[in-house]
């Protein structure tokens, strides 16, 4: 068996050490790009416009002469999912960035996935109905609930005084506590 030279240990170490070196620096490239990135989206009817920025944190949010007058259900609705296609396009970016910066590696899919699971595709909710007022409507037979027994009246209590008068003077409530 023939000892290892040492040499070929040091050339070996010394390449790996640069390796790691051009790794960070890669990495540290990735992380100055995604710093500056954003992502933008505006909402199929031109109601709104929102920005993120890397962390999908929104920096503008734009509500355009379209959303004036709008109800603040739709506008809030809106809102939010504009903001949640934006954020992904910015995961969608990041996955480029990273791709194209680090390559497919460990430490880069672990940066895509943490994106990916912060930042799923938006669904596309149908707009809510508008609530309905149902004054004065009557109710068919077949789904309205028995009606309540009217209530008999509650009887007051009797605050006579010592002569026999039951203290009915007819003047409810005056003259005393109105707290029972």
């Amino acid at each position: 068996m023939t000892a290892p030279d040492p040499r070929k240990l040091a050339d070996d170490l010394t390449a790996w050490a640069e390796g790691l070196q051009r790794q960070a620096q890669r990495y540290g490239e990735l992380q100055e790009e995604l710093d500056r990135t954003t992502a933008s989206a505006e909402s199929p009817d031109g109601m709104v416009r929102v920005t993120v920025d890397s962390t999908g944190v929104p920096t503008e949010l734009t509500i355009t002469e379209r959303g004036r007058g709008a109800e603040p259900r739709d506008l809030s609705a809106a809102l939010l999912a504009t903001m949640r296609r934006a954020q992904a396009q910015l995961r969608d970016r990041v996955s480029e960035l990273t791709a194209a910066t680090v390559g497919d590696d460990a430490p880069g899919n672990e940066i895509v996935g943490q994106y990916r699971a912060r930042f799923p595709d938006p669904v596309e909710q149908a707009a809510p109905e508008p609530p309905t007022l149902d004054v004065g409507a009557i109710e068919d037979d077949t789904g309205s609930k028995p009606a309540e027994e009217p209530r008999p009246p509650r009887s007051r209590p009797n605050r006579g005084n010592q002569d026999g008068d039951d203290g009915d003077d007819g003047d409810d409530y005056f003259g005393g506590s109105v707290l029972r």
